[in-house]
C-alpha cells in the first residue's frame, strides 16, 4: 500500500476517534481501537467498527471511568491494564499501536517472524531507546494527530525511518 494510502487511513481513522472524543455527547471511549475494526471501503475510506467494549466517558468532573480491563492484546494502554483506569489517553495509546501498524507494514503481533520480531512494540523498542521511550513517543505523536485532525507526516516519517532500522 502507498505512503498517501496510509496517511488516507490514520487520518480518517483519527478524525473518528477525534469525534467520539470531543465532539460526541456525551464522550465515548473506544476502547477497543485496533487495526481489524476500521473498515475500508473501496476508496479506502476507514470508518471505525464494533463498539461493543466502547464506554461512556467520565461524568461530573471525573478524568477517568473505573472499569474492567477489556480489549485486545499489544493494543491496550500500560496504565489502563494495570489500573483499569479508562481514559480517552487510552484510546490515544491504541492509536499509536494501530500508527505503528501503518507505516511499518507489520501486525502488533505476528508469530510467523523470529521470536525477537512476534511483538511489533517491543520489535520497535530495541530498534529505537526503551519501552517508556516509545510510550512517551506515542502519546507526544498521537494526542498532536488527533487534536489538529491531520498527521504530522514529518514525524511519521521519522517513526517510520526508525521502525525499518
Amino acid at each position: 500500500m502507498d505512503w498517501t494510502t496510509r496517511m488516507k487511513i490514520a487520518s480518517g481513522a483519527a478524525k473518528g476517534l477525534e469525534y467520539l472524543h470531543d465532539t460526541a455527547d456525551p464522550q465515548i471511549i473506544y476502547r477497543d481501537f485496533k487495526a481489524s475494526n476500521i473498515l475500508l471501503d473501496e476508496g479506502f475510506h476507514p470508518k471505525l467498527s464494533d463498539f461493543g467494549l466502547a464506554k461512556l466517558g467520565p461524568t461530573e468532573g471525573k478524568d477517568h471511568v473505573s472499569t474492567r480491563v477489556m480489549g485486545t492484546y499489544g493494543y491496550c494502554a500500560p496504565e489502563y491494564q494495570r489500573t483499569g483506569q479508562l481514559t480517552t489517553k487510552s484510546d490515544v495509546y491504541s492509536f499509536g499501536v494501530v500508527f505503528l501498524e501503518i507505516i511499518s507494514g507489520r501486525r502488533v503481533v505476528d508469530p510467523s517472524r523470529p521470536k525477537e520480531e512476534q511483538n511489533l512494540l517491543h520489535w520497535v523498542c530495541r530498534c529505537l531507546f526503551s519501552f517508556n521511550e516509545v510510550v512517551r513517543i506515542i502519546y507526544i505523536l498521537n494526542s498532536r494527530v488527533i487534536r489538529s485532525v491531520y498527521l504530522n507526516i514529518d514525524s511519521g516519517f521519522y517513526i517510520a525511518g526508525r521502525a525499518t532500522v
